[in-house]
Parts: C-alpha cells; sequence; structure tokens
C-alpha cells in the first residue's frame, strides 16, 4: 500500500511522512534498510561521540534515537493493526537519549541494534494484510493508522540522516 491510502490524516506526523517516496510501505522500508546497510561506517564511527553544538545529540545519540522511536512507534502500528483500542502511549525522547548509555557502547553495536530494529519492524508489516494496515487508533493527540505509523518510521529516518549529513558531516 502506497500513502495515498492513509486515512485519518495524522496532521503532525506528515512532516515525516511527506520525506519517504511515492513506493509501497514494505519497499519504503527495505529502501531504509539498505539505507542503514550501506552508510559509510568508519566514519560514522569516528564521530560517534560528536555533538556539533552543546546540548545536542552525539552521533550515536541521534541512531539510538531512531531505533527507540521505531520501537514505540511499532508498537503503536501493532496496536492499531490489532483493533486495539487504547490510546498509544507517549515517550520523552529526551529522557530516553539520556538513559541510553551510548557512550558506553560503539558506533557498530548502535547500528547493528538499529538494523534489527528495522528487520523486526520489516517483519511486522509484512504480517499485516490490508485491513490491519489500515486500521486506525490514537496517537498523542491524532488519529492515524497503522499504514501511517510505517511511513513515519521511514521519514523519521529520513529527517535524522539528513541532520547528520547537514549538521554532522559536512
Amino acid at each position: 500500500m502506497k500513502k495515498q491510502a492513509i486515512y485519518p490524516d495524522p496532521e503532525y506526523f506528515s512532516r515525516y511522512i511527506d520525506q519517504v517516496p511515492d513506493v509501497s510501505i514494505m519497499e519504503a522500508l527495505e529502501q531504509s534498510l539498505q539505507e542503514l546497510q550501506t552508510l559509510d561506517k568508519a566514519k560514522l564511527a569516528a564521530l560517534g561521540d560528536y555533538a556539533y553544538a552543546p546540548g545536542k545529540w552525539t552521533v550515536k545519540d541521534v541512531f539510538q534515537h531512531i531505533a527507540d522511536t521505531e520501537r514505540v512507534f511499532s508498537f503503536r502500528a501493532l496496536l492499531f493493526a490489532r483493533n486495539d483500542k487504547n490510546v498509544a502511549p507517549g515517550f520523552d525522547q529526551d529522557l530516553y537519549a539520556a538513559e541510553a548509555f551510548t557512550a558506553q557502547r560503539t558506533f557498530e553495536d548502535v547500528l547493528q541494534e538499529l538494523i534489527a530494529v528495522r528487520q523486526s519492524t520489516i517483519a511486522l508489516f509484512r504480517s499485516l494484510p490490508e485491513e490491519g494496515l489500515l486500521r486506525y487508533g490514537t496517537c498523542w493527540k491524532y488519529q492515524m493508522s497503522a499504514l501511517a505509523m510505517g511511513f513515519t518510521m521511514v521519514g523519521h529516518q529520513i529527517h535524522h540522516l539528513r541532520i547528520l549529513h547537514e549538521r554532522y558531516l559536512s
């Protein structure tokens, strides 16, 4: 299924969804995994503990943030796809980043974790029929479908990799 099938409009999350190319959700997830697998690991590892300004996340923190966020978003997609009417829980991204202990890990370790998380997300979305993808629930204060949550995860990665290129690698 493609982005055109997203209903209802997830408003706030459209800023991520709009960054994803016009492909099916499975193509988008697979392409995003391939992008992670082909990153310049040596260059990123050398910058692993670098933050471009005081109070900003390190390169390792950014990749851990993508993984943590994807775990939360995947759980939300699962709730919606399984027709669970509970409001999806929120999370404090800054608290998660502060408690992630990335300084004690290698960049390669953090990246491999993110790749494993993405592979798990792909398995989840591969298991969902169209009916499940189109089910929706409440995320924060917005209604959104499991399909929208999937495109949000891909767009979230695109967003952060763009920031990495602009502020860390240039």
